[in-house]
């Protein structure tokens, strides 16, 4: 079950979905959603109390955390890990300054494409999800949370990489992957609303509008890119995170019923 937050977009509790042998993800212990940089006190008190919020994972750039911190939520402990290295600018990164840049639809899609390609083959990333998993590994109770600007992109493909180690289906991770374009709805439109106030173009709003929802055929890449560099997505976490079998059960052990 997902509480009702105010402030706190794209947001969902991968509990109960089917994993390994038809034992379910256990609820409250895996969150993604959109950034915290909003949340008032009737969220941190939702994250508190229901899911007793451990571990609080950034993976936006580090300009991004300095212009929308995110918003404490007490009794957790926050981990900034932005995905690109620093030093590697005009990469897609999917930041929200990248997205509203966009000038047509096909220069969004192209990001995009790009975007997704780079999980599977920058190392930095790779490095990052492998933390991730660790600190999974690390956390017997309580909740982790993990998210980027808007939880679409990067969170996406954490999302799908311990979707994959747990067991769940392809078919699943792509609905939950896809529940963003239905989960950030109402917060899309406020945002081309104010930039169509600031004057951009309909064939700007149109990029801007690509950029901010997701498409099957982008996570599809992840898979694709996978399988011709290590031969599959598994091997790809397998070998390309370096996240070995052993730990697929540990992790297996903590978060399936």
């Amino acid at each position: 079950m997902n509480y009702e937050f105010e402030k706190l977009h794209n947001f969902r509790d991968l509990g109960g979905l089917v994993g390994d042998e038809g034992r379910k993800v256990l609820p409250h212990r895996l969150l993604r959603s959109g950034n915290l940089a909003k949340l008032n006190e009737h969220d941190v008190g939702i994250l508190q109390d229901t899911y007793h919020l451990r571990h609080v994972i950034d993976l936006r750039t580090h300009e991004e955390t300095i212009n929308d911190p995110d918003v404490d939520v007490p009794g957790s402990d926050y981990l900034a890990l932005d995905f690109f290295a620093a030093d590697e600018e005009g990469k897609a990164t999917g930041s929200s300054n990248q997205l509203q840049a966009m000038r047509s639809k096909d220069e969004a899609q192209q990001m995009m494409k790009s975007l997704y390609a780079s999980f599977i083959t920058d190392p930095v990333v790779r490095k990052r999800i492998r933390e991730i998993l660790q600190l999974l590994l690390a956390t017997p109770e309580g909740a982790t949370l993990w998210h980027c600007s808007a939880g679409k992109d990067r969170a996406g493909i954490t999302a799908a990489v311990i979707l994959t180690i747990l067991g769940v289906s392809k078919a699943d991770i792509m609905a939950d992957y896809e529940a963003t374009n239905k989960l950030r709805g109402n917060a899309n439109e406020e945002i081309l609303a104010s930039l169509k106030k600031q004057g951009l173009t309909d064939e700007m709003l149109e990029a801007v509008e690509t950029a901010l929802c997701v498409d099957p055929e982008y996570l599809e890449i992840c898979f694709t890119t996978a399988a011709k560099e290590y031969g599959s997505f598994e091997q790809y976490i397998i070998k390309g995170i370096g996240f070995d079998e052993s730990q697929w059960q540990q992790l297996r052990e903590l978060y399936l019923e």
